[in-house]
This record gives structure tokens, sequence and C-alpha cells, in this order.
């Protein structure tokens, strides 16, 4: 192999595991920001850089030798240097796993040439950067939906921020275009107009915003005090829940091997996919098992998802969603004509990845709830696909939507062999189906067009 592909391949494994560090930081503090927590005696709200990183048993700063990616965790045993309090061993697992699907697609894009033959290197390195970011982000997402059935909406809007301002700039076949001539594309343009709209209107609170200030479920008699326990629980910014450290280390090395295997017997191809897959089992081996011990919040889950309001709630979705139908609608018939120029061709490329994205799971979220009478999917889906539509396209987008429920029935089938709970957060299963999407999208829709279309 190229001595200079070597480097860079060390390089984006590095990056990927001092990004996973940080993304600790993240999983941890994002859902618990704002909250006043005291440390060495001062009192402030919990930022992602306030206070620094830091025991939370006995508050001894953790020192820059201390918290090298992966290394680190071993050197010190998986304990406190000071007080010897166990450290979490997802820690090190998602510092492995995302310097694994960093260098996974590094490799599938520059070694297995999956998507970025013939373009200049300037071009595929941004693409491979935006992806990054992307995998970045699903990760943070997926673990916090994982451990709290939420995905804070900052970081789906950072997606979309991300893919609506880089889409004009970034030339490369693998950005989503939408023509200016298309059909499509004044409605495109309306609709998020029609969008933008109605989030104004929310805030201003002319549009009523769904489940908001709802009655609140009383909980049964026996379940009082546990949902107590829980409360004093939630005003701690719990440690991440821990994983056997045996079982997760043997499977990880399992997975090493297989990894290393793949390149030696495979396709350049088809190995740089199974280290994809290899660093996807790495994150859910970290973030998805949990000890007997530990807080479950399926009840929670299940309480708010069975609100008897839920119908009614969901038609006011569906009255913020007339703006921006009805703008795609009035747009249609406008009589104006865009300018036929690239730039403007890849912006409405991802404004149609992100309505598409949106849209979709807007739509199964709508008719399941006032189908089953319960939320169908989180607000929180919708935003999160709506991001990635907004960086991969509507295409992609699709895919990993159809996608995703194969994902997740193979974990529910785990789920049931175990006997855990079947209350299982959709989007670790959405973020992985679009990560995969970024290699396998396009050979299965050539696949199906050759093979059940005759195309």
């Amino acid at each position: 192999m190229n001595p200079q592909i070597i480097i860079h391949a060390v390089f984006f494994f590095a990056l990927g595991a001092c990004i996973g560090s940080f993304l600790n930081v993240v999983i941890w503090r994002l859902p618990h920001r704002g909250r006043e927590v005291v440390y060495q005696g001062k009192t402030g709200k919990l930022t992602l850089s306030w206070p620094p990183s830091h025991c939370p048993i006995c508050d001894t700063p953790i020192r820059w030798y201390q918290n090298v990616p992966i290394v680190a965790w071993f050197v010190l045993k998986g304990r406190c240097a000071k007080c010897a309090s166990p450290i979490s061993i997802r820690y090190p697992l998602v510092e492995l796993a995302t310097g694994v699907l960093f260098l996974g697609l590094f490799l599938a894009y520059f070694v297995a040439g999956s998507i970025t033959q013939g373009e200049s290197n300037v071009a595929n390195y941004a693409l491979l950067i935006v992806h990054l970011v992307l995998i970045a982000t699903l990760i943070a997402a997926s673990a916090i939906d994982a451990d709290w059935y939420i995905i804070p909406l900052s970081l789906p809007a950072f997606l979309a921020v991300v893919g609506v301002l880089v889409a004009p700039v970034l030339d490369h076949p693998a950005v989503p275009v939408l023509a200016p001539t298309s059909a499509w594309a004044l409605p495109a343009i309306g609709a998020t107009i029609g969008l933008l709209v109605a989030n104004v209107l929310v805030v201003l609170k002319i549009i009523p915003q769904s489940f908001a200030n709802l009655p609140p479920v009383e909980p049964k008699k026996a379940d009082a005090k546990k949902a107590e326990a829980r409360k004093e629980e939630e005003q701690l910014a719990p440690l991440p829940k821990l994983t056997k450290k045996g079982p997760s280390l043997a499977a990880i090395a399992t997975l090493v091997v297989l990894v290393i295997a793949a390149w030696v017997g495979m396709s350049l191809k088809a190995a740089a996919f199974v280290m994809l897959v290899g660093g996807i089992v790495m994150f859910l081996i970290a973030v998805l098992p949990r000890d007997a011990d530990t807080k479950d919040v399926t009840d929670e889950v299940v309480e708010e998802i069975s609100t008897p309001h839920a119908r009614r709630e969901i038609l006011k979705e569906v009255l913020f969603l007339a703006l921006p139908i009805g703008g795609a609608t009035l747009a249609y018939y406008l009589p104006l004509h865009l300018p036929n120029v690239d730039w403007l061709g890849r912006l409405l490329g991802a404004l149609l990845g992100l309505l598409v994205g949106g849209g979709i799971v807007w739509f199964v979220r709508i008719f399941g709830t006032l189908l089953f009478g319960k939320e169908a999917m989180g607000l929180g889906d919708v935003h999160l696909m709506a991001g990635v539509g907004a960086i991969v396209g509507p295409v992609l987008v699709t895919f990993a939507f159809f996608f995703a429920p194969f994902l997740g029935i193979l974990w529910a089938i785990v789920l049931m062999v175990r006997r855990r709970p079947n209350v299982l957060p959709y989007g670790p299963w959405l973020s992985i189906a679009s990560i995969l999407s970024l290699l396998i999208a396009w050979p299965v829709i050539g696949w199906y067009r050759a093979v059940l279309i005759g195309q």
C-alpha cells in the first residue's frame, strides 16, 4: 500500500479516536446542559466545556495524559487515578468505534474508490470531511437516544446547516443535485419558505405547539416510589450505563480480527464495508447493552407515547405542515424561471433532501399516531432525517429510512432472546442506516433496477 495512504489512514483513525473522546463529553453533557452543578465548591451551569474533565466521584481534574483516547483507559486499568472509582468501558469503546468508522470511510473512498474516482483530491477530501461530520453527529445523537429516548434538536439542526451551507460550494458528483429547471425546483423553495414561516409562527405562539402543556399522567401507587427515585437520579447527571468489561472486550477483539481478515481475503470495497460495519457494531456494544442494575426508562417512554390526547395533538402538526405544503403548491404554479447554474442545483438538492428526509418520517409519525392513538415516532427522528437528507440528498435518505427497520428488527430479535425490554429508540437504526447508505445505497438501487425492473 502507498506509504502516503498509510500515513493518512493512521491520521484519520487518530482523528476519529480524538473526536470520539469529544463525543463522549457531548453524549453525557448535552442532555443535561444548563443544569446547575457544583464543581470544587463552585456552582454553575453545565456546558460542554465547564466544568473541565474530572472524576465525577472525587472531582479530581483529568490531566491531558490521562485523557489520551483508548490508551489512557487501559493505562489507568479502567479506574480513577486518585480514588480508584471505575471508569465506564463505554468511553474507550466509543473512541475506538469512531476511529474505526473514520478509518473505514477514508479507506472506502481513497483505497476502494467507492465514490471518489476521477475527482480532484480537494473535492474528495472535502466530501470525506462532510461525511465524517455526519458520522460523528449521528454517533452522538444515537448514544443520547439510546440512553434517554430523546434526540437533542441542536444535533440535527447542525447537520441541516452544514448540508445547506456546504452544498453550493462543494462541486462533487456525490453531492445531491436538483436541476433548477426541474419541476421540483420551485416547490422545494416554496416548501422551505413555508417551513421557515411555520417555525416562526410556532415561536410567536400563533400556531400551537404539539404535545406541550399536557396534563401529567398520574403514576400508579405501586410506582410512586419508583418514579420519585427516578426523579432524584435525574438531578445528578448520571454516568453512562456500564457494560460488562470481559464480554465487551472479547467481542471487540473478535471484530478487529474479522476486519483484518476481510482486508486480507476480500475485495477492497467489501473489506471497507466490513470495516464500517465493524465500527458500527463496536459502537452498539458500547451504548446498547445494559447491566441488570442500571436505570431503565422503558416505563416512562410507554407512558409518554400513550397520552390519551395523541390524535388531537398530532393534528396541530398537520396544521404546521399545511404551510410548507401550501408553499410548495403555490410555488409550483408561479411563472418563474430559475437560472440553470451548478451551485443553485446543489443547494436545491440539499433543500429537497432536507424536505424528503423530514417529510417521510413526519408522514409516518402522523399517520401512525392517528391510526394507533399514540405517538408512532418521535419528533426527534423527523429532525434527524431532515438533517441527514440535507447532506446525503433525497435518494439516500429515503433508502436509509426503508433500510432502518431491518436493522431494528435484528436488534429486537436479540432483545427477545435475552428477554430485555422491547421499547427501542429508533434513532440509532436511522443513524446506522444513514451511515451504511453512503456505501451501499447506489449499488443496491442499481441491483434493484437491473434484476427486478430489467433496466
